[in-house]
């Protein structure tokens, strides 16, 4: 609840970021998005447990960024093992199912926003 007040605080149309790890509710979500912000989205929504697939089912694709947080966080099946930035594949396996679409096409919007986000040029 302070984070995101705050950040409405001092949103002036020109703060822009991402959310580092977020695993957070439906509602500081919105806000956030609300906010013109991005979720990173880790090894975390591959847990047995994790509610960010229901969560997400609510936020756009266009806010999302994968992220590995190596050497923590690690997906399934390497859950309590070292992460490495490879592993961000598994990552886009479980967006793609949560969204029911091709990792592919969860690749190609994930490296857009963030090309976005960052002001990178995106290769073809």
């Amino acid at each position: 609840e302070k984070l995101e007040a705050l950040l409405e605080k001092v949103q002036d149309g020109t703060l822009k970021g991402v959310l580092h790890c977020f695993g957070g509710t439906v509602e500081q979500a919105q806000r956030l998005i609300g906010l013109g912000l991005h979720l990173g989205i880790g090894g975390v929504l591959t847990f047995k447990k994790s509610s960010l697939p229901q969560l997400l089912h609510t936020i756009p694709l266009e806010y999302l960024l994968t992220e590995t947080d190596s050497p923590y966080l690690a997906p399934v099946p390497f859950r309590g093992k070292r992460n490495e930035p490879a592993h961000v594949m598994y990552v886009v396996e479980k967006l793609a199912e949560v969204y029911r679409t091709t990792p592919q096409h969860i690749a190609k919007v994930t490296s857009e926003n963030a090309c976005r986000l960052f002001d990178l040029e995106m290769e073809s």
